[in-house]
């Protein structure tokens, strides 16, 4: 979790005041001759910079499992992710023995407007296998600039096709949301720069609605931006403090937010694991001490620290403005807020992550190493034959579906009767021969017309199937909902 220092007015204020603490001991002549003897003796050739950059990784990462270095590579796919916006075609993949798999393909993504579907094997990019390639490099070659083409080579159960794809922006939405009968289900999967502004949507269409009631997931949710969980934040608690970050450097101003909501109209039940840290457990802990909602679940993972980010020097660019200025200082934040400094990009050698401080929670808990307690505490949810029920949404067909039909109730469909064991293959939105198949066993067991189509009959028995299986397999879910049905 970390403060979003891309915003550089906010970064200013928070480092107006110069370094004046006490040098430490000067260990240059012995970090040089370190970095000589680890050339020289370790087995593979290293040039100066990749040794200064394993000295560097290793001198962060050592301090606790949040800090790191990061070259400009990692440094341009962190922000991607935490971003949530990317040039690219907008799919999620996965390694498989023919090429890699296509798992997800986002909404309104050049890779949807393609045709590509989820279930498809890419074989190729460009005419270059994938086979035996991590998805990491798969996903570097199918990335690209904006306005370019990358053709795919894809596998569609026996049919091998090109689809040519022109790349665009993507912006990946960490939340989705689904109406439960009087009951707003939503997900939050992240906290990265497109959260706060995406739940601002969902909470505008429930109040349109007139819900009141809200299922808030934050399971397995890693964290991001404070800021971000902030803003969902003040959608939620009534006026008050948020949560109170407290930094150790005196660099870096101490600051407290506040949520401006004169009166929450919400009932929140907020289902928590232990996979679950930092900005997602300040947003859990605002809920819980606000008195406007429960925690559902099991005691949360308990990461109480945030992180900053700063582009650090080149030593070549170290060198060159210490000589100009009379002064070190090793961060391009410093080189801009000190002395109106703006670097180029060839100045930056990386960027450090750090852990600069703890926050606490609006009754002021420090929950580092402790987490959050589950006001209702209930064992975890489980796959169902690999299925996360959580992300399968009722069927709402009000037409048949038949052979060679495509679209999101099939998917569903297909989720629910590979959950129940009924279907054995790829969950693909198409109902083909194998769907059709396994449709028509559900409706032999269920004694309903047998046809392999999904009319409306089988709809309402698959949904009933939906409820059976959350039951067994989340049961976090169902007592989240048991609450909220209370009130």
């Amino acid at each position: 979790k970390m403060k979003k220092l891309a915003a550089i007015l906010v970064i200013c204020v928070m480092l107006l005041t110069p370094f004046s603490a006490a040098m430490a001991m000067d260990y240059g002549d012995y970090l040089n001759s370190m970095l000589e003897f680890m050339q020289d003796m370790y087995y593979q050739d290293m040039n100066d910079e990749e040794a200064l950059m394993a000295a560097l990784k290793g001198m962060f990462k050592g301090l606790d499992p949040y800090s790191d270095f990061y070259d400009n590579q990692e440094t341009q796919r962190f922000n991607e992710n935490l971003e949530g916006t990317f040039s690219g075609i907008g799919v999620a993949i996965e390694q498989c023995p023919e090429g890699v798999l296509v798992v997800k393909v986002y909404e309104e993504s050049p890779a949807e407007k393609a045709g590509l579907w989820e279930g498809d094997i890419i074989l190729a990019v460009d005419s270059v296998p994938t086979a035996g390639k991590d998805t990491e490099t798969v996903a570097s070659e199918i990335k690209g600039p904006e306005g370019t083409t990358v053709t795919l080579t894809i596998q569609r159960q026996s049919e091998k096709m090109d689809i040519a794809i022109k790349r665009g922006i993507v912006v990946i939405s960490p939340v989705t949301w689904r109406k439960e009968g009087d009951i707003a289900y939503i997900c939050i999967e992240s906290f990265n720069s497109n959260t706060g502004k995406k739940f601002g949507e969902v909470m505008d269409e429930i109040g349109r609605l007139g819900i009141t009631k809200i299922l808030l997931d934050l399971r397995n949710n890693p964290g991001g931006y404070v800021d971000e969980a902030v803003d969902v934040a003040r959608r939620l608690v009534p006026r008050g403090l948020i949560t109170r970050l407290d930094f150790k450097s005196e660099r870096l101003g101490d600051q407290d937010y506040y949520s401006y909501l004169a009166n929450s109209p919400y009932l929140v039940a907020v289902l928590v694991n232990g996979n679950r840290a930092s900005a997602a457990e300040i947003l859990a802990g605002a809920i819980q001490d606000s008195g406007k909602g429960v925690l559902v679940g099991q005691n949360t993972f308990g990461k109480g620290v945030v992180q900053n980010m700063f582009a650090v020097l080149t030593p070549e660019a170290y060198a060159k403005y210490s000589k100009q200025y009379g002064i070190g200082y090793v961060t391009e934040i410093e080189w801009l807020v000190y002395h109106g400094v703006f670097l180029s990009p060839n100045d930056i050698l990386g960027t450090i992550k750090i852990t600069t401080g703890h926050y606490l929670t609006r009754n002021g808990r420090q929950i580092h190493g402790v987490g959050l307690a589950p006001d209702v505490e209930v064992e975890d949810r489980t796959l169902a034959n690999g299925i996360d029920l959580v992300q399968v949404s009722r069927l709402a067909n009000s037409e048949t579906l038949t052979v060679n039909d495509y679209g999101i109730d099939v998917y569903q469909a297909e989720r629910i009767l590979k959950a129940a064991g009924y279907f054995e293959g790829i969950p693909d939105r198409k109902l083909d021969e194998e769907t059709q198949a396994a449709v028509k066993k559900f409706q032999s067991d269920k004694k309903i017309r047998v046809t392999g189509n999904i009319d409306t009959a089988t709809r309402d028995k698959l949904n009933e199937l939906l409820d059976e299986l959350r039951k067994q397999y989340d049961p976090q879910y169902v007592k989240g909902m048991e609450i909220l049905r209370m009130f």
